[in-house]
């Protein structure tokens, strides 16, 4: 490889040159033929073996000009050792016209065979440098090229923009139709940016399942404008041995600066892309901020195993009320994050990227065992209370889930009827089967299972009778907007007969205002879960905050 590569450096700084290099040659063969002329004259004539050092000239020009410069040197070298070369300078006999024609021959086919060495090689590296400048199976040029092309100078009052396109799908079509497909349907897309981009310098192979152009632009608004119908070419079906096939796109945009390398620029690409992944967007600008975001959480990720170590996390707790009487039966126990350097961290800054990860196992474990051991602190102190925690789509898939789960339980002593698992709508739709399968063996062993923020997942009316839950919990989103959103209202009405009907729980969480929990109590919710009754509290502030309720485990509004 490092000779492939020292090689096809040569080359290209013999591409580069190769006018003056040829041009410096040619004095350089002259002089040599002149010479030759001159040593085999001054040695005695043609009678003598120095008449071959004339191959030497002939084949420097076969290998400097190919074919035609091989074949031209050698008539020439014929021709200078021919009628004008004696066989013998001294008696002054000449040759015959048979015999310089003769070696003549030679000298051409020599000259030929040089040339068709040369052009061979020459093709062969030109060869190797298109490899090492292109993807073999689409044929689009590398990130290489697109090194060749950034570090040229361009243009001042143009920016240049390279523009990442990510083909979210491709590995399901892989698998359908095998590796081939990828490179059909990354060709086929890319074609279609030909005379839609304003500006287009080059389309690229970037990845497995991206390319990426480079544009340089004047307006970064008609660039992007020009991208959304790019994008809305791309929900056109792209054919792969006829039959049509759909292909998921994120775009990714990113503004190069001087200097700036493939590598560089692909890298702020791939953390503008992951932004559009977060968000469902097709099209996502890069910013400085983006990136620093995903360094800070790619740290912070790298730091939470320690935490679970060291005691940086700590359970708090909200409680859950009766809306008829006030009694407060239950509480979620929801995660905190002290750390010894940046303070509070937020769940929603962490807990979302473990949910990508196995870390959100760790997670779960340690939620589900500090939250049963409070428990058992809590009925040992003759407060007798629910426990709800939350778990995520990685648990569920997970098929040991279950047992872990079922094992705490034992460990602590806890009856199984005291716990209960929220899932969001989202957590099914990774493997339902066998989230619901999990799920199944939980309620067996009588624990409670509440789907939580109900009404904001697409799944919800899918799965709902499938699912083994005794807990309906309306998102904190439509219980905000109560009383005045007739909308929000209109959900709320709604699910209150819909749980009865499937032999539900019904709670509500998000109850902040009075309005919403006089709505809610006349609705006939079940329970009610909000900062109206407390924010979430560290056991101890829980404890305490219960046991100096007018009446101890009942709360009642102060108005």
């Amino acid at each position: 490889m490092l000779m492939t590569n020292t090689t096809i450096r040569f080359f290209s700084w013999g591409q580069k040159h190769s006018s003056q290099l040829r041009w410096l040659m040619v004095p350089v063969i002259l002089g040599l033929m002149i010479g030759v002329f001159a040593l085999v004259y001054a040695t005695g004539g043609i009678k003598y073996v120095f008449s071959h050092s004339m191959y030497i000239p002939v084949l420097l020009g076969g290998l400097v000009f190919g074919v035609a410069g091989g074949i031209l040197i050698g008539l020439l070298g014929g021709v200078v050792l021919g009628p004008m070369m004696p066989i013998d300078t001294v008696s002054g006999e000449m040759q015959l016209t048979i015999n310089w024609l003769y070696r003549m021959g030679f000298f051409v086919l020599i000259g030929a065979f040089a040339g068709v060495a040369s052009d061979g090689i020459r093709q062969y590296i030109k060869h190797l440098y298109w490899v090492s400048r292109h993807d073999e199976h689409s044929g689009l040029p590398n990130h290489r090229a697109l090194n060749d092309v950034l570090a040229k100078p361009h243009n001042e009052p143009a920016v240049l923009a390279l523009v990442l396109v990510s083909v979210e799908n491709i590995s399901e079509l892989k698998v359908a139709f095998g590796p081939q497909v990828a490179h059909t349907v990354i060709r086929q897309l890319a074609d279609y940016s030909y005379g839609m981009l304003f500006g287009l310098q080059l389309v690229c192979r970037s990845g497995s399942q991206d390319f990426c152009f480079l544009v340089a632009t004047h307006d970064s608004v008609r660039l992007n404008k020009e991208l959304q119908q790019l994008i809305g070419i791309y929900q056109e079906p792209v054919y792969y041995q006829e039959i049509p096939l759909h292909v998921d796109i994120k775009i990714a945009v990113v503004g190069v600066e001087p200097g700036n390398l493939a590598e560089a620029c692909l890298q702020r690409a791939e953390s503008t892309l992951l932004l559009a992944r977060e968000k469902g967007q097709h099209l996502a600008n890069y910013t400085s901020d983006n990136e620093a975001g995903i360094h800070d959480t790619i740290h912070l990720l790298g730091e939470l195993k320690h935490a679970l170590e060291t005691g940086q996390l700590e359970m708090y707790y909200q409680p859950k009320v009766c809306a008829r009487d006030g009694h407060v039966q239950s509480v979620e126990a929801l995660i905190r994050w002290q750390h010894p350097e940046m303070g509070s961290i937020p769940p929603g800054k962490f807990i979302p990227r473990a949910e990508k990860s196995t870390l959100i196992n760790q997670l779960t474990d340690y939620a589900l065992d500090a939250s049963l051991a409070q428990l058992v602190r809590w009925r040992e102190a003759g407060i007798e209370l629910g426990m709800a925690v939350n778990v995520s789509a990685g648990d569920l898939v997970d098929p040991e889930f279950a047992a872990r789960v079922t094992s705490l339980l034992e460990k602590h002593g806890v009856p199984g009827h005291l716990l209960e698992l929220e899932i969001t709508e989202g957590s099914l739709i990774f493997d339902a089967n066998q989230s619901i399968s999990e799920l199944t063996s939980l309620s067996g062993a009588n624990i409670s299972i509440a789907i939580d923020d109900f009404g904001t997942g697409y799944s919800s009316l899918k799965y709902l009778h499938a699912l083994p839950a005794s807990v309906l919990k309306v998102d904190q989103s439509f219980i905000f907007a109560l009383p005045n959103d007739e909308s929000a209202a209109s959900i709320v009405e709604m699910a209150r007969p819909l749980a009865s009907r499937l032999g539900m729980r019904i709670v509500a969480e998000g109850v902040e205002t009075f309005e919403a929990l006089d709505f809610l109590v006349a609705q006939d919710f079940d329970l009610l879960q909000g900062y109206l009754m407390a924010a979430p509290m560290a056991a101890e502030d829980f404890t305490r905050w219960y046991l100096d309720l007018p009446t101890p485990g009942y709360w009642h509004p102060s108005r």
